[in-house]
């Protein structure tokens, strides 16, 4: 795999932890991530209190994902033609202005027009972040099987603060209301901003510098040549995106699963697929990326069941628990990320990435919307909404085994 070196030793979190970038790079997510989360939950819940309606609330949420559907394989180019650290510190300060300027909103009866605007432009300037992180660690963790260690704490780290995200914003709403939240969650991208400019090392850019409309659309069809021409990447890449047909149905349902569910308890639903999830990418790493990638098929269809299970309806708690185990299963999203991001030259992973997320995005967003009607306007309830997700990810499991490119994947392994 390109633009990582290969250790005969096992990969250790203490090593990761040596070093100072890396230490860097996952405190800044940290910081970061948490503030993402917390706004989406925070404005989903004003969402809901304004408007009392399911299809709203879950929009809310499904808005933060259009601007990934329709920017992110343009702007991912924005990693290579800039210095990552420099992208990474200008998309921190443009989120801390915005969600600084929801905060005021929330205190108004501004239009939700303009608040899904706000919050969209706060996506936008988030895609070159995420991407410009995800391309920098191969170049900070040099080791093959060390990046897979840090790897899977970057992705525990993005799963843990949702978590935390999810569950201290359904706190704070409770508690402080949606605007002092919203301050609150503004301050998380200025620490981000310290921490970088403290932390990280500044390197230039990995290609040609310099951007215009053209030149990203450009970027863009060469990305997608290099990412689509490659069976291995281009079948580990679609099941990524098949996946987040039925990864995230719990979330689009969890604030509304049941009548008169407090906002604490909407907040555990909704950070219980994440919060398995983090688990899971905490364990993965333990296992050989050989390993990881003969896994990838059982571990999707596996993580259907417990959905699948949520048919009965449960009550919130045993929901949660069923969600829990289906996170876990999902750690293979770990083994899609790694592999694709090590198997790109690195002078294009700033827009092979971006193509691949924009694709998951792009999934995530109809995910959200299809269950959200399906609980609501269809009128089948939360529960059968998920388990229908779940029904419809195995089924997808069993279309992409009758294609999938076994030995080119273990050779690429």
């Amino acid at each position: 795999m390109s633009g990582v070196k290969s250790s005969p030793t096992d990969g250790t979190y203490r090593r990761v932890f040596a070093n100072r970038e890396a230490r860097g790079l996952l405190a800044a997510q940290a910081a970061s991530d948490i503030g993402d989360q917390a706004a989406r939950v925070a404005v989903a819940l004003w969402v809901l209190q304004r408007t009392g309606n399911l299809l709203f609330g879950a929009l809310a949420l499904a808005v933060t994902y259009l601007p990934g559907v329709l920017g992110q394989a343009v702007l991912g180019s924005l990693a290579d033609r800039y210095p990552r650290r420099t992208v990474m510190l200008v998309c921190d300060g443009a989120r801390f202005v915005i969600i600084g300027s929801l905060a005021v909103l929330a205190t108004t009866d501004a239009s939700l027009l303009v608040v899904f605007a706000l919050l969209l432009v706060s996506e936008f300037a988030s895609l070159p972040f995420g991407t410009a992180r995800a391309s920098l660690y191969p170049d900070v963790v040099v080791d093959r099987v060390d990046y897979v260690t840090a790897q899977g704490l970057s992705r525990t780290v993005h799963l843990s603060t949702q978590v935390l995200g999810s569950i201290a914003g359904g706190a704070l709403v409770a508690l402080l209301g949606p605007s002092r939240t919203l301050a609150l969650d503004a301050l998380t991208f200025l620490v981000s901003l310290v921490v970088i400019r403290r932390f990280v090392q500044a390197r230039p850019s990995a290609d040609a510098r310099g951007t215009s409309a053209r030149l990203m659309l450009d970027d863009l069809g060469a990305g997608a040549r290099d990412l689509f021409g490659d069976p291995v990447r281009r079948a580990i890449t679609v099941l990524g995106w098949g996946s987040a047909l039925f990864l995230v149905a719990p979330e689009a349902i969890a604030l509304a699963y049941e009548p008169g569910l407090s906002p604490l308890v909407g907040g555990v639903l909704l950070a219980a697929v994440p919060a398995g999830s983090a688990l899971g990418a905490a364990l993965l790493p333990r296992v050989a990326m050989r390993d990881q990638l003969r896994l990838l098929l059982p571990l999707a269809a596996l993580s259907c069941l417990p959905l699948f299970a949520t048919s009965v309806g449960p009550p919130p708690m045993v929901a949660a628990a069923l969600w829990f185990v289906a996170g876990v299963l999902q750690s293979f999203v770990l083994t899609v990320i790694s592999a694709v991001t090590m198997l790109t030259a690195p002078s294009r992973r700033g827009r092979v990435l971006g193509i691949a997320s924009s694709g998951f995005n792009a999934a995530t967003a109809l995910s959200f919307a299809l269950v959200g009607w399906l609980a609501g306007f269809a009128a089948i309830g939360p529960a059968r909404a998920v388990s229908l997700a779940g029904a419809g990810g195995l089924l997808m499991v069993a279309v992409l085994r009758a294609v999938w490119p076994s030995a080119a994947i273990e050779k690429a392994a």
